[in-house]
């Protein structure tokens, strides 16, 4: 029940921070991105505890995922230049056509 609130907890801190760069859809496309990732890790556990004893890894897995986000977010609001030039960069990747 730990890593719940925990994860709820940063989720909440990377809305509250994207509202505060002004930069409200940022912050729910990263909290979307992360709901999709925590979505892969459960049914991972789900499939793995069928054939082995995962114990509570999956909870574990998601909760420092879920605080990785959070960090990305408090860099965020601490070095905003480089936040942009990290974002202008990931735009570029995604904007380059396959070849």
């Amino acid at each position: 029940m730990t890593a719940f609130w925990i994860i709820v907890a940063c989720i909440a801190f990377v809305i509250v921070s994207g509202t505060v760069r002004r930069r409200p859809g940022v912050a729910i496309t990263d909290t979307a991105v992360l709901m999709f990732l925590l979505g892969l890790i459960g049914v991972a556990d789900l499939v793995l505890s069928r054939f082995v004893d995962t114990g509570s890894i999956g909870w574990t897995v998601a909760g420092l995922l879920a605080f990785g986000f959070a960090l990305d977010a408090l860099y965020g609001l601490m070095a905003p230049e480089r936040q942009r030039v990290r974002d202008r960069r990931l735009r570029a990747l995604i904007r380059r056509k396959p070849a």
